[in-house]
């Protein structure tokens, strides 16, 4: 065990935030996991990636340990909640991004959970949710909630519904506030649509 990395401090998530708010995520980090598990998940991590990164089909590999349905209902879901959890948006998730997305994803309150979920359906990473980027995100949530009769509720007339519903300043585009404002309170959209539950 001489040869055993130590347990960062977080520098992963130097990269996430100003040095001011590394403190907020490590105590949110801490109110969600033991010491106990973030060194299991310390070792896990390392042990598979020595690199101490993760790239898209690595993540698939580690998110599926994570989740208890089958792997081919996580299939089409993976590659969003991939780019929630690479909050630096390098390609990679780092273990200070991993740890604090698993965290807050799964332990996280529900303001949390939802700040992520934005994250999955900003295709485009500026900031706004628009229809165009709902649809194939709702695609993948259908698949991980085993919806079978998407004909009942086709992607394309949720996701211009939804758009509706969220997009209250009626200007085409969603903010991270306006999706959390709305499925903070109406429980069965965020059902279908958050990932994190």
């Amino acid at each position: 065990m001489g040869n055993r990395k130590s347990m960062p401090t977080m520098t992963g998530i130097a990269a996430i935030s100003s040095k001011r708010s590394q403190h907020s995520l490590r105590i949110k980090i801490r109110l969600c996991l033991t010491q106990s598990e973030i060194s299991t998940w310390h070792d896990k991590f390392f042990h598979d990636n020595p690199d101490g990164r993760l790239n898209k089909s690595e993540f698939r590999r580690l998110f599926r340990l994570l989740r208890q349905e089958p792997p081919e209902r996580l299939e089409n879901i993976c590659d969003h909640v991939f780019r929630a959890f690479d909050v630096d948006g390098n390609g990679y998730v780092e273990f200070g991004e991993f740890l604090l997305g698993f965290a807050i994803c799964s332990r996280g309150d529900l303001r949390s959970r939802l700040d992520y979920a934005f994250e999955c359906y900003d295709l485009d990473s500026n900031g706004y949710i628009t229809e165009d980027e709902i649809e194939p995100v709702l695609r993948g949530m259908y698949t991980l909630l085993g919806i079978k009769h998407v004909q009942d509720y086709p992607p394309d007339v949720v996701a211009k519904d939804l758009m509706k519903k969220l997009d209250t300043s009626r200007d085409g585009r969603v903010t991270k506030d306006e999706f959390i404002h709305f499925l903070m309170k109406e429980g069965i959209y965020r059902n279908t649509v958050n990932p994190f539950h």
